[in-house]
Order: C-alpha cells, then sequence, then structure tokens
C-alpha cells in the first residue's frame, strides 16, 4: 500500500496538491518590495533610488484563459537633478503554465520580442513574488518584485 501512495504522489501530482489560483488583480506592493529589498537585495544607491519610485505602480489583471493584463500608470521619476516621466503601459501577454506547485506557479510567455520564463512564489493565497532580472546579468542581485491580490 505504501508504495503504491508513493507511485500516485510522483505519478499524479495534481491529486496531491494544487496551484494557486493567479485569477484577479494584482498590484505591485511598494511596502513589501522595500521590506525585503532592503534587508536582503544587493543594490547600489543609484539604482535603488530609482527602484522606490517605480515600483508599486503596475497592475496585473490575470483572466481565466491564460492571458494576463500588465499595466502601468505614467510615472515621474527624479534622476539626479532632472526629472523625467516614463510612459503609461497596456500590454495583453498569452501565457502558459509550464507547472506549479502548492506554493509556486512557473508561467512561459512572449514580453518584448523574447520568450520568458517566471517563476511565482506566493507566500499566501493573496501575496506572491518574483526575482527581478534574469540568470548571469542583472539576476544574481536578489532583487524581488512582490504582488497583492487587489480586493
Amino acid at each position: 500500500m505504501k508504495k503504491l501512495l508513493i507511485c500516485l504522489y510522483f505519478m499524479i501530482p495534481s491529486l496531491v496538491f494544487c496551484c494557486p489560483s493567479l485569477e484577479g488583480t494584482w498590484t505591485s506592493s511598494i511596502q513589501k518590495f522595500e521590506s525585503f529589498n532592503k534587508r536582503w537585495a544587493n543594490i547600489d544607491d543609484k539604482a535603488w533610488s530609482f527602484m522606490t519610485q517605480t515600483q508599486g505602480h503596475e497592475t496585473i489583471v490575470f483572466n481565466n484563459v491564460q492571458e494576463m493584463l500588465i499595466a502601468t500608470p505614467e510615472i515621474e521619476v527624479n534622476m539626479g537633478e532632472r526629472k523625467m516621466k516614463l510612459s503609461p503601459e497596456k500590454e495583453q501577454i498569452s501565457y502558459s503554465t509550464l507547472g506549479c506547485t502548492d506554493k509556486s506557479i512557473v508561467l512561459q510567455y512572449e514580453r518584448y520580442g523574447k520568450a520568458q520564463i517566471s517563476q511565482l512564489h506566493f507566500e499566501n493565497d493573496n501575496t506572491y513574488w518574483e526575482y527581478m532580472g534574469a540568470s548571469g546579468s542583472d539576476g544574481n542581485s536578489h532583487i524581488r518584485e512582490y504582488y497583492t491580490k487587489a480586493n
């Protein structure tokens, strides 16, 4: 019996756990971004100044047909003594789910003309985070972006 249960665990993982739900509206959280990254991320002062001005604005809406709508409003940032406006953006992106556990989901999609893979790590039903950057380049600084579910 024990061997049968172990076999079922590996053969039919969807019976053992289910994926977290992405459906709904998620907003970037500046509070969670600052709380984690101040302590753990390897970010220089100029990059930190830019990031704290640009985080906390993006909204992602996931629907039940494997599409996400990413919206960012116009943002004014200070670059030294200069002020610069970042244009608002809206992107509709199709994605596929490559896999999941009860605490994470791996998505594949195309953005900016490149194939992307993102792993979303769920702290609970209303909060997930993902690493910013890409492995081997700017992804080694341990920067997380956090999203919370809108009510």
